[in-house]
């Protein structure tokens, strides 16, 4: 599996299932597929045994993965899978890549007057990341954050998910 490794990137077995529930959305892993034993599957991904359980793990809680003991990891499609990556996406042409986000700067400014309104501050964090699908670079990402929910923000702060850091640093559900 090709990782860039950083300060605040997701552990590898969030990467995985992240990469597996974007190969199940594409339609890469249809419903009802036996993926392959967890030694070879495992292998194949460069990552060990315990790592990819843990992903399986996490694909079986959102009811994408049927674990049956002796016989294997089975696929479950569901209707809302592609839900799960509403807001932003960043894929292959035929769906599925592993995406990851580098944070590059984080800088305290007077929000931009051509900025929507947003937040009580005049002041916000410009964000701005990397982005890169399958370890090619495919877009720098700029966002801002209102100066009222933190008052420092530093790139080692922020983990590589937004979102993930959003909700277990900030309290914010998006």
């Amino acid at each position: 599996m090709n990782e860039h490794s950083h300060p605040g990137a997701l552990p590898k077995y969030i990467q995985v299932s992240e990469m597996l529930i974007r190969r199940i959305a594409a339609g890469q892993l249809a419903d009802g597929a036996r993926l392959p034993p967890e030694r070879t599957f495992a292998r194949g991904l460069g990552i060990s045994v315990g790592t990819l359980r843990k992903s399986l793990a996490e694909l079986a809680e959102k009811n994408l993965l049927e674990r049956i003991q002796g016989s294997g990891n089975y696929v479950r499609h569901r209707p809302d899978v592609a839900s799960l990556y509403t807001f932003f996406r960043l894929e292959k042409v035929g769906g599925g890549g592993m995406p990851t986000a580098e944070a590059l700067t984080v800088d305290r400014l007077a929000k931009p007057a051509t900025a929507p309104d947003f937040g009580a501050s005049a002041e916000g964090h410009r964000i701005r990341r990397l982005r890169r699908l399958d370890g090619d670079v495919v877009a720098l990402e700029e966002v801002w954050l209102d100066g009222d929910q933190t008052p420092k923000l530093a790139v080692s702060d922020l983990s590589e998910s937004l979102y993930h850091f959003y909700r277990t640093q900030l309290g914010l559900v998006i």
